[in-house]
């Protein structure tokens, strides 16, 4: 989904029109329309304002182009430099422990799984684990 996009599906999941969303977040109904058919790139600090006002991290906004199962690799190959994940056999993955960053992203996927698992149950809706994506920060 792109970044326009998913501006529109936070502001309607919060009831929210495109004018209320502009004063929320500080700026005009017309650069709101503009960002969400993607004729304008959020950056800077209206990128911060518009996550800041539909309470999500601003890196859920940013559009992460993987369109090939080797752009997915170069993806897991940077978190392995910077996070040390690894494979471990039978094409599972983990978080090798003595890298710096380990410990957060092992808590990070910990509370990922545990989000999985309640909308596994029925305990969350798959709106509400999209939203928890989104929003999760501070990692």
């Amino acid at each position: 989904m792109m970044t326009g996009s998913r501006i529109r599906a936070l502001r309607e999941s919060q009831g929210m029109t495109q004018r209320q969303f502009a004063e929320r977040a500080g700026c005009t109904d017309a650069a709101i329309r503009n960002y969400e058919a993607g004729r304008r790139t959020l950056k800077g600090s209206a990128l911060d304002a518009i996550a800041g006002a539909l309470g999500v991290a601003p890196e859920a906004l940013m559009p992460v182009q993987v369109e090939s199962a080797r752009d997915a690799l170069e993806l897991l190959f940077r978190i392995e430099e910077e996070f040390g994940l690894r494979p471990v056999g039978d094409g599972k993955l983990a978080v090798e422990g003595r890298a710096g960053k380990a410990p957060k992203l092992s808590a990070a996927i910990k509370a990922w799984e545990s989000q999985i698992d309640a909308l596994d149950r029925g305990e969350i809706t798959p709106e509400e684990y999209e939203s928890w994506k989104m929003g999760i920060g501070g990692c």
